[in-house]
């Protein structure tokens, strides 16, 4: 994780501690969402979920297809919540069930797209 993926998740563990419960509550088990994806790391990938800023995403690994790549910093797609991590505050998620049935890498993850002034 490079220096400015750390910035990405600066302060949101906390943020996501002091509203764990709104977030429970706004985001239960089996809720879909779109995320953004902020850093890749060997077990995953940490996601900012659209309409929950405080939230802390976690996308692991075995959440993937057999053989599909971490999507990279910046790309969008359709994940599913599945579960609570309260001892860190994060939202546990994995891909929509449209991205779970297609082996292809890099199907359901579309990059943002950058704006220039």
């Amino acid at each position: 994780m490079s220096p400015n993926d750390w910035r990405l998740l600066d302060g949101r563990a906390e943020r996501a501690k002091r509203s764990w419960s709104a977030i429970k509550s706004a985001l239960p088990v089996g809720e879909r969402v779109h995320v953004r994806v902020l850093a890749a790391m060997p077990f995953g990938v940490f996601v900012e979920i659209d309409g929950q800023p405080d939230a802390v995403g976690l996308l692991e690994i075995t959440a993937l297809p057999r053989g599909s790549e971490l999507p990279a910093a910046g790309v969008y797609f359709d994940a599913v919540v599945v579960g609570h991590a309260a001892h860190n505050w994060q939202v546990r998620l994995r891909p929509a069930e449209r991205m779970m049935t297609d082996t292809s890498a890099s199907v359901g993850w579309r990059s943002a797209q950058v704006e220039t002034p």
